[in-house]
């Protein structure tokens, strides 16, 4: 009931900013080269869906992010892993890996188009490269807070390292690992996306850019629709995933 309520709120809230939105452009008659109206960009919506040309771009962002998000929480366990085991490593790839997520993300995606090219790989690198941090982070953090005494007890009992991290240090990380892919999937879509601006064939981004460039605002509005939508889609997932994993809470 109460979930239910949330939505019916959300709903008659962006009903009102359409009608908001169409109200501003009828009242100070604004030109639709400059911003259209709700009608007008639904219109072009629907018929730019019915093409079918959108479908392909919404299908390679979404393949850059999930493709890249997976291999992002694999490599962002690993480090993580090994950062919370080892103080040389953590004195050691800490610097280093706070150097690349605090570099602007837009400076770095030419040097990876220019290493893999403009097609796929060049996304998925960008996209590994930001989520990979944020789950590192959250899994690190949890490891090191963890009673030293659950493990102790693993190892009077004679646990190899793989028992206690599957028994005992995954459990206890897990609400935190989910939080930071919560957070990595939302960086993983503008990273991709940042991507596909700089240089790309296809995607979400690319159409961004090519709006842009033909001052076509209704394409540009049509991409910023989708990556919203895209990005509260995946946050639900998200969101669905956190309650199964973590039934008890």
């Amino acid at each position: 009931m109460k979930k239910s309520k949330i939505y019916i709120e959300l709903c008659a809230l962006v009903i009102a900013l359409i009608a908001l939105w169409q109200a501003i452009t009828v009242i100070f008659d604004i030109p639709s080269y400059y911003l259209p109206s709700p009608v007008e960009f639904f219109t072009y919506f629907s018929q730019f869906l019915q093409t079918g040309k959108l479908a392909s771009h919404i299908s390679t962002t979404l393949y850059e992010v999930f493709i890249g998000t997976f291999w992002g929480i694999v490599v962002g366990m690993v480090l993580g892993y090994f950062i919370a085991k080892s103080k040389v490593l953590e004195h050691l790839l800490m610097p280093l890996l706070l150097i690349m997520q605090i570099s602007p993300k837009i400076s770095i995606a030419p040097l990876f188009i220019l290493w893999f090219g403009l097609g796929l790989t060049s996304k998925v690198a960008l996209v590994i490269l930001v989520v990979s941090f944020p789950i590192m982070i959250a899994e690190s953090s949890a490891l090191k807070k963890i009673n030293s005494g659950y493990t102790e007890l693993m190892n009077i009992w004679h646990a190899n390292k793989w028992q206690v991290f599957t028994r005992v240090e995954l459990p206890c990380a897990c609400h935190e690992v989910i939080s930071g892919i919560k957070i990595a999937v939302t960086q993983a879509i503008t990273s991709a996306v940042i991507g596909e601006m700089m240089g790309a064939k296809a995607g979400l981004g690319y159409l961004l850019t090519n709006g842009a460039e033909m001052y076509d605002l209704n394409m540009i509005l049509s991409s910023i629709f989708l990556l919203s939508l895209l990005g509260l889609f995946l946050y639900e997932i998200c969101q669905v995933v956190e309650r199964k994993v973590l039934y008890w809470k």
